[in-house]
């Protein structure tokens, strides 16, 4: 069940960083257009694409529990010995999965209480809130991740992270 939700999950974050990615590109090459060609600023396209990126931003950090890319000490790793490095490994992936706990549930208090405050955005007037509402949905996606690393350990294998070369993209 682990592996089938982190196949849907890789779909869902794919498929939303890069529309993001798209359209903060996008957003950004007609704000250009409209300031010098046409004289005119759209007024939100600023906060559009600040938006876009912030939402990229956690999302990627989800990614990078997937694939493996987040800082680790991993020469501390060749000073201990294998059972200790198995405990460290252990470690490491339930203090992830305490970071991606905390990011759900005050990521969700931050967005339900913006939300029955009706606070709005500056240009563009949408719910704050709903910003807001990555912070817990990337949690739950990091959480997958650290639940499908620790399924690993526990069945008595290491975690490989996919590999992601130039031909697999």
């Amino acid at each position: 069940m682990i592996l089938w939700l982190n196949r849907i999950v890789d779909r869902i974050e794919g498929f939303l960083v890069t529309a993001l990615m798209l359209v903060a590109t996008l957003v950004a090459v007609i704000q250009v257009a409209a300031r010098y060609v046409f004289n005119n600023s759209l007024y939100w396209s600023e906060e559009l694409i600040l938006y876009s990126l912030i939402a990229t931003s956690f999302l990627t950090a989800s990614m990078g529990v997937r694939y493996a890319a987040h800082i680790s000490v991993e020469a501390a790793y060749a000073f201990v010995s294998p059972r200790t490095q198995r405990v460290l490994h252990y470690v490491a992936v339930v203090l992830g999965l305490a970071f991606a706990a905390v990011l759900v549930w005050y990521g969700t208090r931050l967005a339900l209480g913006t939300l029955r405050m009706n606070q709005l955005s500056s240009a563009m007037r949408i719910p704050v809130g709903a910003v807001y509402a990555i912070i817990p949905v990337s949690g739950v996606f990091m959480m997958l991740r650290y639940l499908l690393i620790l399924h690993e350990l526990i069945a008595g294998r290491d975690y490989r992270a996919p590999d992601i070369g130039i031909k697999n993209a």
